[in-house]
């Protein structure tokens, strides 16, 4: 039973440190800039523009598109190993390091999970192409409904 090349202590508590870092930033501009840039745009979507373009006007197609578009940005890590996996018959393949002990896979084990990690993007891909389909459909907003007064911003603070 042949085991995948393992991080050195080092190196696992180098990248998982950098990892919490990392994590803790992303975690701590979403709490502080994102939530409440999101919120005001769904309170007032009619009031903001984008390179020229209507928030309330293309709403949509940023949650159907949007969303399955960013989440593929964040999974298309996964594509270079799953060709490698596919390739080497094996995973993981022999450049990737793990974590803990892990026993390689092989034969139709390894094409299968190999298989799996290169589906996740294409299906966000296909969600995204699907929703750029869908969008049309959904209901627009009534910009005449929506009050121009929230637009206003006030500058007092």
């Amino acid at each position: 039973m042949e085991y995948a090349q393992e991080y050195s202590k080092k190196e696992k508590a180098v990248r998982i440190l950098a990892g919490v870092f990392v994590g803790s930033v992303i975690y701590f501009l979403h709490t502080i800039w994102l939530i409440p840039i999101i919120n005001d745009d769904l309170s007032r979507p009619h009031c903001f523009e984008w390179l020229g373009f209507n928030l309330a006007d293309y709403f949509w197609y940023l949650v159907m598109v949007g969303v399955p578009l960013f989440a593929f940005t964040m999974s298309w890590i996964l594509i270079p190993r799953a060709i490698a996996g596919i390739r080497e018959g094996r995973f993981p393949p022999k450049a990737v390091k793990v974590y803990r002990p892990t026993k390689v896979k092989t034969g139709f084990l390894a094409g299968l999970v190999s298989a799996m990690h290169l589906s996740i993007p294409f299906v966000l891909l296909l969600l995204a192409a699907w929703g750029y389909l869908q969008a049309p459909h959904f209901p627009t907003f009534d910009k005449q409904a929506l009050d121009p007064n929230l637009c206003i911003k006030d500058n007092a603070h």
